[in-house]
């Protein structure tokens, strides 16, 4: 019966050094960065009633689209920053009340005036650029 090979590198201690005092490279202690979350990436609001229209809220951006939702069939408003990313990714939650489909991730009161104010500051910046022309 054949003999197993040695293993290459066996770690031993707390600080995982290597026997003869010599120590790993950072290459080698530097793990994979962290897959992103499948959650929510953005906070947001969107509404779908019924058959007739929908709106998505964002701080960073609006959607709206008329019937059911389809890729490439919004219209789409920037609010001049980019997207931001939560630490932790929120859950997505989904209620109906009536005709209307209410989906949101992270909360609705926290989301729709920080949208608001992005989007007056944004229309405001707007306007100041057009006087200045």
């Amino acid at each position: 019966m054949p003999a197993e090979p040695p293993p290459e590198r066996e770690r031993h201690g707390r600080g995982d050094t290597p026997p003869q005092g010599r120590r790993d490279s950072p290459d080698e202690r530097r793990a994979a960065p962290p897959e992103p979350p499948v959650a929510a990436l953005e906070r947001r609001v969107a509404l779908q009633v019924g058959d007739y229209f929908g709106l998505d809220v964002r701080p960073s951006r609006t959607f709206a689209w008329l019937g059911r939702r389809r890729p490439g069939s919004e219209i789409i408003v920037s609010l001049g920053a980019p997207p931001s990313v939560p630490r932790h990714p929120l859950e997505e939650h989904t209620k109906q009340v009536g005709v209307t489909e209410i989906t949101y991730a992270g909360s609705p009161a926290v989301t729709v005036p920080l949208t608001a104010y992005r989007a007056a500051r944004e229309a405001l910046r707007a306007r100041r650029a057009r006087r200045e022309r």
